[in-house]
């Protein structure tokens, strides 16, 4: 007999129900006995330890934490106290079923008469919960592995067990069965839970949610209340299995309505039960229609199966689609971790950078407040007095922050030592160092950078700290960033090297490249150019574009290693195509020059302009000589005179001498000799030789400037000292004529045969 022949009718399936009288329902005393036991039944109390854990957190919760929130302003408390609020009802649950601590919850759902009962039944192989044609409770039913057992959880935090019976009669079934005689009992204000334990569940690692059917229709409260029930339930289990019935023909539309509302955060497995009635050969175009639903409502699926559940038969099959099993073992396969201490941290923690960013921000106003206040004798009275007003104002509250952040803390402390005790072994706690330590850095990095508050280096070091002593590598970099600049904290470049070293050992490419900085010129430790290459290899060859570059530095100038242009060229390649403006800028000058590589002068163009337009000076300096010259581009000096303003604007010396020489021959710009003496002043104040010898001609020829001879010589002579041939016989000159200097005779000599040597042809004609 093939399964599309199996089939029952509706009017079958009502009498096989009313076949069997289950005796809650038959008899009135049973089932007022039922309600007794399920609201009377004394206490099922956890054991004295965990009692006492307990105990301590209700005491943290709703006095300490319920004290020190009142004297705060943050406006997330009230969310906060119900997260609170969950967390403790949590614990006490799993010290009642510590076999649920460890569980992934796959929660089942769907429309009434979607089958899900009889789907987990058959799935199971055993007849565990109520199959009815009518909707069954509203209270959430766990199923998982253990010894035969029926628990429920009331309201009151009771365990009473129950017999298959009982569990048939916790149903809509019974408040409508005693609504007759007058009386109006609903299990939902009544029951927290159902457990349910099964000795063949196949899964160590699973746990099953059977969850009301949100859409039945047999009263109006009866449904806003399954529906609100079905959604809180299905939010809170880890997966979703969402059945559909054939009879259907697709998903309807309400279902796809009911899970958009969901939101659930992970892909749902889709189940179209009742695959029997409809046979094998239509299933498939069925299965197409709910499959295109599904994708075009932008819900994402784990998978589509079509499932049989023949009456009579122990267990169901997969006709059609992914398998739901292979799916659950995957599922089971995964560790699962209970996240208490995690959401404790995270609600205590909003608080606690709450008013960190407060005390962040009152800082700041306390800092101005105080620069005001030797001004305050300028003001009235009354100006005077508000301002001091403000001032002890804002102390205050300085105060209050500092406390607020402290009693906090000492909750957190106390809450997370307290639910670390109770959950004993009961649980794989997710309190994996790295996750908490990262919490720590991103607090440390919102002040560090001010993103949501005022930069407050001193509060950044102190979270750096905390998770750097965790072992958290971004930490330990970051926070001998700080130690290396004094940012937060005094200026320590030994501290630095010690941190850079326990980031870099864990492979962070950051901290090796500074690490291999502070090696290079001996920063906070002893000067060795071998171990700055070293460390440069190591975070190079982890694609940091930052060491690339200083390793290509190293290559080509010797440092630590033996000089070699190519892998220079190489390694500034590397860190170029990732965009690094300085290595972009050392490459176009390798192309450029013929070094390490064949010229290629419209090559060095294109290189110069990615870091040109990345702000390089360099970079925007060597464009603008490229321009002006016409080497691998058109010659355009206008254009010239706009990349040496940029690096000129800048500070980079070199553009500074260049652009004043420009406004000095009017050449890309009009002529202004007096602008050209700004330009010259600022590159000869760095040291800049030529704008030095430049400068002390504009003094000696009165030329933008007033005329100064002996300022002249002054210029003049700082740039012959640095062997500028021109400035060097302008200072000839000034001897040989008494100019701005006493008149010598043997010195003017001396100056022009230092010019003449480097081929300065009328010092040469001077000294014959």
């Amino acid at each position: 007999m093939t399964l599309s022949n199996f089939n029952f009718s509706a009017d079958d399936l009502v009498q096989a129900e009313a076949a069997t009288i289950n005796p809650y329902l038959a008899d009135p005393a049973r089932g007022l006995q039922l309600i007794t036991r399920l609201i009377a039944h004394p206490p099922s109390r956890p054991s004295g330890e965990k009692q006492t854990h307990l105990a301590r957190i209700h005491q943290l919760i709703h006095h300490d934490f319920v004290k020190t929130a009142a004297r705060d302003d943050y406006p997330a408390g009230v969310e906060a106290f119900s997260e609170l609020l969950a967390l403790e009802e949590s614990l006490e649950d799993l010290s009642h079923f510590p076999d649920l601590a460890n569980k992934t919850i796959v929660g089942v759902g769907g429309g009434f008469s979607a089958g899900k009962s009889r789907f987990l039944n058959t799935l199971l192989g055993d007849a565990l919960l109520p199959e009815s044609l009518k909707p069954t409770t509203a209270i959430p039913s766990f199923l998982t592995g253990g010894a035969s057992s029926i628990v429920a959880l009331n309201t009151f935090n009771h365990q009473i067990e129950l017999d298959g019976a009982a569990l048939q009669a916790i149903s809509h079934e019974f408040y409508r069965h005693y609504q007759t005689l007058g009386e109006h009992v609903g299990f939902a204000h009544v029951l927290k839970l159902l457990m349910i334990h099964c000795p063949a569940f196949r899964w160590k690692n699973l746990a099953f949610l059977d969850t009301p059917g949100y859409s039945h229709t047999e009263g109006k409260d009866v449904e806003q209340t399954d529906q609100k029930i079905a959604l809180q339930q299905l939010a809170e289990a880890d997966h979703l299995i969402w059945l559909l019935s054939t009879k259907n023909g697709s998903i309807r539309q309400d279902d796809l309505e009911f899970l958009r509302t969901l939101k659930h955060p992970q892909p749902v497995f889709f189940v179209v039960t009742q695959a029997d009635l409809v046979g094998n050969t239509r299933i498939h175009p069925i299965l197409e229609s709910v499959a295109q639903a599904i994708d075009n409502a932008g819900i994402p699926r784990a998978g589509l199966m079509a499932w049989a559940a023949p009456l009579g038969e122990r267990n169901g099959q997969r006709i059609a689609g992914d398998d739901v099993l292979a799916w659950l073992n995957d599922l089971d396969a995964a560790p699962k971790y209970t996240d208490k201490r995690r959401n404790c941290a995270r609600v205590l923690d909003s608080f606690i950078l709450h008013n960190q960013r407060c005390l962040a921000n009152n800082r700041q106003k306390l800092k101005l407040f105080n620069a005001l206040l030797p001004l305050a004798g300028q003001l009235q009275y009354s100006e005077q007095q508000a301002l001091r007003d403000q001032i002890k104002n804002e102390r205050d509250d300085q105060s209050r922050f500092g406390e607020l952040i402290s009693e906090f803390e000492k909750i957190k402390t106390g809450m997370l030592e307290a639910i670390s005790q109770m959950l004993g072994s009961l649980a794989i706690d997710d309190n994996r160092e790295e996750e908490s330590a990262e919490a720590q850095f991103q607090a440390g990095l919102e002040f560090y950078e001010g993103n949501h508050s005022a930069v407050d280096y001193e509060l950044a070091v102190n979270w750096y700290r905390k998770a750097a002593e965790r072992g958290h590598a971004n930490a330990q970099c970051y926070l001998g960033v700080c130690y290396e600049y004094g940012e937060g904290i005094d200026k320590d470049k030994m501290q630095a090297v010690s941190w850079y070293r326990k980031a870099a050992e864990q492979e962070h490419a950051r901290a090796q490249c500074n690490l291999g900085f502070c090696y290079e010129y001996g920063t906070g430790i002893t000067k060795d150019e071998t171990q700055a290459v070293s460390w440069y290899r190591k975070a190079a060859e982890q694609g940091y574009a930052n060491a690339q570059c200083n390793l290509g530095v190293c290559y080509e100038y010797g440092t630590g290693i033996t000089r070699d242009e190519t892998q220079a060229v190489n390694w500034y390649r590397k860190a170029a195509e990732q965009g690094y403006a300085n290595a972009q800028f050392n490459l176009g000058f390798h192309y450029g020059n013929g070094t390490g590589i064949a010229q290629d002068a419209a090559v060095a163009v294109v290189w110069y302009r990615k870091a040109a337009e990345q702000g390089d000076a360099n970079a925007q300096c060597s464009l603008g000589f490229c321009y002006e010259i016409g080497k691998g581009i058109a010659k355009n000096e206008t254009l010239a005179v706009n990349w040496y303003r940029k690096a000129a604007e800048q500070g980079n010396a070199n553009a500074q001498c260049n652009l004043g020489f420009h406004y000095d021959n009017g050449t890309g710009i009009a002529q202004d000799a007096a602008v050209a003496v700004v330009w010259y002043r600022k590159a000869a104040e760095q040291g800049d030789a030529d704008a030095q010898c430049c400068l002390g001609v504009h003094y000696g020829n009165g030329t933008g400037i007033a005329q100064d001879a002996a300022v002249a010589v002054v210029w003049s002579r700082k740039a012959a000292e640095q062997g500028n041939a021109q400035a060097q016989f302008n200072l000839g000159v000034y001897y040989e004529n008494g100019a701005g200097v006493a008149q010598d005779k043997a010195l003017s000599v001396i100056w022009y045969r230092k010019a003449a040597a480097q081929g300065h042809a009328e010092a040469q004609k001077r000294i014959r």
